[in-house]
């Protein structure tokens, strides 16, 4: 495992007890994934279900 992959690894293990415990709700989490802090992948493995972009959220990507 490299590196990248551990730190991965060991974000998803952190959100995932964050959900558990209630510190994020799915709102929350789907925030993370805007932000770019939790993949779309890491989403569904956390809350469970697919997630799905509405068209309130804002990118945090930078604009160009």
């Amino acid at each position: 495992m490299t590196l990248m992959e551990q730190i991965e690894a060991n974000f998803l293990e952190m959100y995932t007890m964050d959900y558990q415990f209630g510190i994020y709700d799915k709102n929350g989490m789907k925030g993370l994934v805007v932000q770019g802090f939790l993949s779309a992948e890491n989403y569904q493995k956390i809350v469970g279900e697919a997630y799905e972009r509405t068209d309130n959220q804002v990118s945090g990507a930078p604009q160009a």
